[in-house]
């Protein structure tokens, strides 16, 4: 990516996370990237798609991640946990830019809400093949991989949603909200056991 392109993406992110995507305007990013609106214009045709590009960036940053995990040839079950800790803290560093996401892409054209769904269908995939993989080795429950997969980052996308409030409850979750959910994750796909089939 430009350089200029990377100074526009920051100031967007940062005034969606201050002022809420619909409430920021192309010129008040121009403003805050210190670039004439021609060269926004030059660069990306709408905000919408300055969206799609840090989600974009988002989704790849964690798919790198997962990669680097697999190569240290982690047993699945601490993937799973790792991976919901990772997701967990990434959302808090970048949520707020993202909100309109979070918040089932109200607003969003057709198009733009298509391209958003498609990338988080993407990652869904990523994650429902290693939670697959680990059904294959007997590591994790049987279970529709995909369904697990959803129900995984819908879980971590609401706890982290309540951490960007700033009451106490808040406060709690971002100091213990990574662990807690790894833990739940983790529970919610463990193998049964012999005795009883329970978990």
């Amino acid at each position: 990516m430009k350089p200029t392109e990377r100074r526009i993406l920051e100031a967007a992110g940062k005034l969606f996370s201050q002022r809420g995507f619909h409430a920021t305007g192309m010129r008040a990013i121009a403003r805050a990237a210190r670039v004439s609106l021609g060269t926004i214009y030059h660069h990306f045709k709408s905000k919408e798609e300055m969206l799609l590009a840090l989600l974009r960036e988002e989704y790849d940053k964690r798919r790198r991640a997962i990669e680097a995990l697999k190569e240290e040839d982690l047993p699945v079950p601490e993937m799973i946990r790792r991976t919901a800790e990772l997701h967990f803290r990434l959302l808090l560093e970048t949520g707020p830019s993202l909100r309109p996401l979070a918040q089932g892409l109200r607003g969003l054209s057709p198009q733009a809400k298509r391209a958003a769904i498609a990338m988080r269908e993407e990652f869904v995939n990523y994650l429902a093949s290693l939670i697959g993989e680990g059904i294959s080795r007997g590591q994790i429950r049987r279970c529709d991989p995909v369904i697990a997969a959803h129900s995984f980052l819908g879980m971590v996308e609401a706890v982290s949603a309540r951490a960007m409030e700033g009451d106490g409850v808040a406060v709690r979750i971002q100091e213990r909200g990574a662990v807690e959910l790894a833990e739940i994750a983790w529970r919610a796909l463990a193998p049964d056991t012999p005795q009883g089939g329970q978990r």
